[in-house]
């Protein structure tokens, strides 16, 4: 993580602008993205191994439980990853448009990864 850290801060890493770059229709990026999050293992894993300790046979029927806890992370998932959409579009704008500041992003970001690594190290 200190490697990591070193060249993100020795890095000058900057995004340029955008123009003339083609971007998929919203259709293809939403099929992309959920084709990608079923395949994905580790979702799977997770809902097996954590879900499991909610669902309580003393609350009445496991089923309607599962269903709530379901229904429960889609509402969730939708706010957070929706969210996340939504702000990507004016984000990237902004991001383009300033070259020095995703060279600070990822001074900080290599900082960050330093100092993980040495609060870690001395744990």
């Amino acid at each position: 993580m200190v490697w990591i850290g070193i060249t993100l801060l020795r890095s000058s890493i900057t995004i340029d602008g955008t123009v003339g770059v083609s971007t998929p229709s919203l259709w293809l990026a939403f099929r992309q993205g959920a084709v990608t999050c079923l395949l994905n293992p580790k979702a799977y894993l997770f809902v097996l191994a954590v879900y499991p300790q909610f669902l309580l046979p003393g609350y009445g029927p496991i089923w309607p439980q599962a269903l709530a806890i379901g229904v429960m992370t889609v509402l969730m998932q939708f706010m957070i990853y929706g969210g996340l959409a939504v702000a990507a579009g004016p984000s990237r704008e902004f991001l383009t448009s300033r070259p020095g500041m995703t060279r600070l992003i990822g001074r900080a970001a290599g900082g960050l990864f330093i100092a993980i690594a040495i609060m870690t190290t001395l744990r």
